[in-house]
């Protein structure tokens, strides 16, 4: 055969196989996000045992690859994990900018916030708003430190902004709840939760933030047919922590006994674990 022809079917070849490398690389790329974006899912859900086990399958799977999206994720079940600190750590080198803009002043804004910089905190989150409007993690951290600061009224919208644009309104009503319950306004953390009474699977953080509420009122919670002597003994452990808010002694000793009898296979060293919010 001819060294031209040779040279153009080689050159054919070459020109077919070329775009399936990048197309391959494109569809690795979406299917990273698709992970991720089932890692930020079970976070929002409050599922954070599996987001860190998928964080870890992905770290194993992509070692040495950190994409700005999975730290964002990182940053956001450190967040839900308690600390701020660390979320703001780990997401430093994440410029805050384009579509990342939204949650690292967020997180930075949270991290002031647990350094004791609660006023600094809401002004930056206040000014996050502006090109963030949408973004109900925004609104979601502004409710819960201005009812630190006490404004209740300013709290609530903020709150309300939330639960329109979030994917779990159960999420946004505990916070609300919890928020709440700090402020010594019980029967408005009732009445947030009682909107959850009647659903088929009520969210179990909420049912927590029920009893402890119960527990508060000097009440003691009532036991679902469904519940496992695990299960009750953990609410009313719940409840006794609420007694015990409330300055209920004698009620939160004898919830806490109860919860001993019910499950004698319960570990009091969990009960240090119970207490809400």
């Amino acid at each position: 055969m001819p060294l031209l022809i040779l040279s153009l079917l080689a050159l054919q070849s070459v020109s077919a196989a070329s775009p399936a490398q990048p197309t391959a690389e494109i569809a690795a790329a979406i299917r990273d996000e698709q992970d991720i974006d089932q890692i930020r899912a079970a976070i929002v859900s409050g599922r954070l045992d599996e987001a860190a086990a998928l964080i870890g399958i992905f770290d194993a799977a992509h070692p040495g690859s950190q994409p700005a999206s999975l730290v964002l994720a990182k940053g956001e079940l450190a967040l839900e994990e308690g600390s701020a600190a660390k979320a703001d750590e780990l997401t430093r080198a994440v410029p805050a900018s384009g579509p990342a803009r939204c949650s690292v002043e967020r997180i930075r804004a949270l991290a002031m916030a647990e350094r004791g910089q609660t006023d600094a905190a809401i002004d930056s989150l206040a000014g996050v708003t502006e090109h963030c409007t949408a973004d109900w993690r925004i609104w979601r951290a502004l409710g819960t430190l201005l009812a630190q600061k006490g404004q209740m009224d300013a709290s609530r919208f903020a709150f309300t902004q939330a639960m329109q644009g979030s994917p779990s309104p159960a999420l946004i009503r505990n916070d609300q709840a919890r928020a709440l319950i700090r402020a010594g306004d019980i029967d408005a953390a009732a009445q947030v939760l009682r909107v959850a009474d009647g659903t088929p699977a009520p969210d179990r953080e909420t049912i927590r933030l029920q009893d402890f509420l119960a527990g508060m009122r000097g009440l003691e919670p009532a036991r679902a047919a469904a519940d496992s002597d695990e299960m009750w003994a953990q609410r009313l452990v719940d409840a006794a922590q609420g007694a015990r808010r409330a300055d209920h002694p004698s009620l939160a000793q004898a919830l806490m006994s109860e919860a001993l009898l019910v499950s004698p296979r319960y570990d009091p060293r969990l009960l240090a674990e119970a207490q809400i919010p």
